[in-house]
């Protein structure tokens, strides 16, 4: 068993927050699916303010205006199946304590804390009809939305998340067009990439080749923000040509969040480890997440939320029997289908993980 949500606790007038990650029972129709797992999540809720969510779905051409439907609003979704069967899953990021939530539109939603902003934004639309094109309109939709906050990409883009259709044929456009604009951004191998996830994921409308979901966070010093390396276990993504960091940990007064990017099973020399052995590459995928973490201090059991992505929903009890062993129990974690940029990749894993190792240099988390 794993568990729906995982919470943080901040100490005096810190804010406690709390994960979510949610899969539906497989049974009866996708409205009676998503009613019965938005019931769950509504009471395991209640009493917090919601940040940020998404949701994953089995047929998201069919279900995605019904979903809409059944909220009343528009939120980030992509098209990937459960691995348990089921038709909807969710994953979620609540605080309480303090907070308000800035609506301006559906595209994006801004927390506003006594000492920090977060901004959680996705595009609705964007030109072009390759990926390559349709990956650079998301970064110019991306800065300008950034710029109306006072920010950049380079100063406050913390974590993407990237969706793109048919990956093993669209993934290479994806790839060159983010380098592309981060050169113009200044992001380099010298100065730092963005923390990311780069996976097969459909989205609505069909001719959506890519889609990003973004994480930025504004009131910082540029030296909360560290980067995550393990290059006995892992290289940095450059020496394979393309252009994200490992990890990103934020560092406030009270605690410290580690944005874990999708991780595979590679080596140090970026080469692909036990092609074909399922289980072997899970172990070695939560090798790698537990040594990124360890580089600032951090742990598995840190992990608050995760979600775990397969090429093959088959392979879903060999990946949860490892899983299950290597990661807490309080861990919130979904699993769904969803390709890895290498095809001889059979299972890769993103997380957010939290821990107490703050700096009282810096401001708390409120």
């Amino acid at each position: 068993m794993t568990s729906d949500r995982t919470d943080f606790h901040g100490a005096g007038t810190a804010l406690d927050e709390h994960w979510f990650a949610m899969s539906s029972v497989p049974e009866g129709d996708f409205r009676e699916e998503a009613t019965a797992l938005l019931a769950r999540y509504a009471a395991l809720s209640a009493g917090s303010l919601r940040v940020w969510i998404r949701f994953h779905l089995s047929d998201i051409a069919n279900q995605a205006a019904d979903l809409r439907r059944i909220l009343g609003e528009d939120v980030p979704m992509v098209g990937q199946p459960p691995a348990g069967g089921g038709r909807i899953a969710l994953e979620a990021y609540h605080v309480s304590g303090g907070g308000s939530l800035l609506l301006e539109d559906s595209d994006y939603r801004e927390l506003r804390l006594a000492n920090y902003r977060q901004l959680w934004f996705h595009t609705s639309r964007v030109k072009g009809k390759s990926s390559s094109a349709q990956m650079r309109g998301e970064f110019d939709a991306a800065e300008r939305t950034l710029k109306r906050f006072g920010g950049s990409v380079a100063a406050n883009l913390q974590r993407t998340w990237i969706y793109c259709r048919d990956i093993d044929n669209n993934y290479a456009g994806l790839v060159a067009a983010r380098r592309e604009r981060f050169r113009r951004y200044g992001l380099l191998p010298e100065t730092h990439y963005i923390s990311s996830t780069g996976i097969e994921g459909l989205s609505d409308p069909h001719d959506r080749l890519v889609r990003m979901d973004s994480f930025a966070l504004f009131g910082h010093r540029p030296e909360q923000i560290e980067y995550l390396y393990a290059v006995d276990h892992l290289p940095p993504t450059y020496v394979y040509g393309v252009t994200f960091e490992r990890g990103t940990r934020i560092v406030y007064g009270d605690r410290s969040h580690s944005f874990i990017s999708g991780t595979a099973s590679i080596d140090a020399e970026g080469k692909i480890l036990y092609p074909n052995d399922i289980s072997l590459q899970a172990e070695r995928m939560a090798d790698n997440v537990e040594a990124l973490l360890a580089s600032r201090g951090g742990a598995l059991a840190d992990l608050r939320q995760a979600v775990v992505y397969l090429r093959d929903p088959a392979d879903a009890s060999a990946v949860d029997a490892v899983l299950s062993r290597r990661l807490s129990p309080e861990t919130a974690r979904i699993m769904v289908r969803g390709s890895v940029c290498r095809p001889g990749w059979l299972v890769e894993m993103d997380g957010i993980a939290v821990n107490s190792r703050g700096n009282p240099d810096f401001k708390v988390f409120a």
